[in-house]
């Protein structure tokens, strides 16, 4: 009968070294998260598409407001006239002494130059609507960075999946490699007659079992680093570091939910647009007001018409005017409509946005449960290996209950992963959420 080597490592003590070591991995060069959060700013397409809707709120505020400053403008035209008028008085009709100028009235070809000066001096509904278009700015800047968090939501989940998917990969691998020692152990077995047939198939369908595990893993390594290099341009080739968490408590829900609207972009955005809105409709109404505007028009032509010897001419005007019609009343309606809509939207962001702190602030409260007790779960399922395997090899026990026992020592290491991941992307969907950098060294809200 052959006996097992004393080199040979079994499922158990593989499953065992997991369970102890966390999946740990050798030292990796594959960048921190902070640095895919930093790279996805730039290479993600949410972002450049907020950051330019911001620069096109931008410039229509700076349009805007054009409308309420002072514009200049020149304007040169020819006219090709069909006749020619002049202007002349016999000397002999006039009384001695006294002469007047003559000149064109209309000459054939005709030059005119107009420069023109505008200067609005009262004009309230304008001044308001570059005051709404300086507020949409802001706010579509202030949007920008709420984008970003929800791009650093994706980027964390992602980052978090894969450190798990590699410690998977490296628990699947070495229970992968112990399966085949095992198959190796149970052929030496039935070659000295103490396994029986169904043994060594029962342990190359562990083999198998472990290579698909394998595969599996690969698999999501795989799909996850190609989201990863989508979202950020990176590629997160080198292995992962190991995925462990120091089961802290997080500091009270109170302290997170009494963090600032104005500290959480999402929440600042939405209140800016609705101030931006009340004042439209304050701004409405200010339409029924008149507006005041001085014109200032130097005309220089050759075409003098009865201002002979005179080439230029100015005229300086103060226009009143005041508009009132179905569109006006129908704009402050509008306004108010709005106004409303946007004091809608902002209650909405603040229950959405405390809804999500609060669930993630509780899903991290579970998830130290979670990880604590997976932990102990994985190390007794392993030491349940291990005394299965043990009393295999002394006889009082049979293949079938030492592969149940692997196979529920591996699903309790894949459940301890699994939780950890949870955990790690909870801490940080709760500062993302509050409108916090992702710092898990930082306990206490700021």
């Amino acid at each position: 009968m052959s006996l097992p080597s004393t080199t040979h490592i079994s499922t158990v003590q593989s499953i065992i070294v997991v369970a102890l070591l966390g999946g740990a991995a050798p030292a990796s060069a594959l960048p921190p998260l902070a640095d895919f959060l930093a790279a996805s700013h730039h290479a993600s397409i949410d972002d450049r598409e907020a950051e330019i809707a911001a620069e096109l709120q931008e410039s229509d505020a700076l349009i805007a407001l054009s409308r309420s400053l002072p514009s200049a403008s020149v304007r040169g035209q020819y006219i090709r006239n069909q006749y020619e008028v002049a202007f002349t008085i016999p000397a002999n009709l006039l009384p001695p002494g006294i002469s007047l100028p003559s000149g064109p009235i209309q000459p054939l070809d005709q030059l005119d130059a107009f420069f023109q000066l505008d200067v609005p001096i009262v004009d309230v509904a304008n001044w308001a609507r570059a005051y709404i278009a300086r507020k949409g700015a802001r706010a579509a800047r202030i949007s920008v960075e709420a984008t970003r968090l929800e791009i650093d939501k994706a980027v964390a989940r992602d980052y978090y999946q894969l450190l798990g998917a590699e410690a998977l990969r490296q628990s699947a691998t070495r229970a992968l490699a112990a399966a085949e020692s095992n198959r190796a152990l149970i052929a030496d077995r039935r070659a000295g007659g103490v396994a029986t047939e169904l043994d060594v198939s029962r342990a190359a369908a562990e083999v198998e079992r472990a290579r698909q595990a394998v595969t599996d893993a690969e698999l999501l390594i795989n799909l996850t680093k190609r989201a990863l290099l989508t979202e950020t341009g990176i590629a997160a080739d080198d292995l992962a570091p190991p995925l462990v968490d120091d089961l802290r408590e997080e500091p009270p829900l109170e302290a997170w939910e009494k963090i600032p609207d104005d500290d959480i972009p999402a929440l600042a955005a939405a209140a800016e647009q609705a101030r931006a809105a009340a004042f439209g409709d304050r701004a409405a109404k200010l339409s029924l007001l008149p507006t005041l505007t001085f014109t200032g028009l130097e005309h220089v032509t050759n075409a003098t018409g009865f201002l002979l010897g005179h080439n230029s001419a100015y005229a300086l005007t103060l226009t009143l005017a005041w508009r009132l019609d179905l569109s006006t009343v129908e704009s402050i309606k509008s306004a108010k409509l709005q106004a409303e809509l946007a004091r809608i939207r902002q209650e909405r962001a603040q229950l959405r946005v405390r809804d999500q702190i609060n669930d993630a602030w509780q899903r991290v409260r579970a998830g130290i449960a979670k990880s604590r007790a997976a932990r102990a779960q994985s190390e007794a399922a392993a030491l349940a290996a291990q005394f299965a395997d043990e009393r295999y090899q002394s006889g009082s026990g049979t293949q079938l209950d030492v592969v149940q026992a692997q196979r529920d020592a591996y699903a309790a290491e894949v459940a301890r992963i699994q939780a950890d991941a949870d955990l790690r992307f909870a801490r940080a969907l709760l500062r993302l959420d509050a409108g916090r950098p992702i710092d898990e060294s930082d306990k206490v809200p700021r």
